[in-house]
C-alpha cells in the first residue's frame, strides 16, 4: 500500500459498519492526515516513502512501513521550549491518546 503514495493517494477504509467507527475513521482522516497533506514538504516525504517502496524488498517495505507509523501516525517530537509536540495523526484525532503521549 505504500506505493500509492508514490502517485499522491492515500487509501483509507472502504466499508464500515458501525456508526462510531466512522465517526473516528472520519475524525481521525479530517483532523490528523488532511492537515498534514496541505504542507508541500510532508507530501514530498510521503511521495519519497513511496517510490522507495517500488520495487523493494518485502523487508525494505517493512521498515518504510515502521518508518511510516512511527511519523506519520503516531510521530511526537520536543519542541525548541522542550514541551512534547505531537505531529502524528493517530495523536491528533485522539484526545486521550495526545494527552497521554505528552505527559512530561
Amino acid at each position: 500500500m505504500l506505493c500509492t503514495l508514490s502517485v499522491f493517494l492515500q487509501l483509507t477504509q472502504s466499508f464500515i459498519t458501525h456508526s462510531f467507527l466512522f465517526l473516528f475513521i472520519s475524525s481521525h482522516e479530517l483532523l490528523g492526515h488532511v492537515p498534514m497533506f496541505v504542507d508541500r514538504d510532508f507530501c514530498d516525504f510521503s511521495q519519497e516513502i513511496g517510490l522507495a517502496s517500488l520495487g523493494a524488498s518485502d523487508e525494505d517495505v517493512l521498515k518504510l512501513a515502521r518508518c511510516y507509523w512511527h511519523s506519520v501516525e503516531f510521530g511526537l517530537c520536543r519542541g525548541e521550549d522542550g514541551t512534547h509536540k505531537a505531529y502524528g495523526a493517530g495523536l491528533l484525532s485522539s484526545f486521550g491518546e495526545l494527552e497521554y503521549s505528552c505527559k512530561e
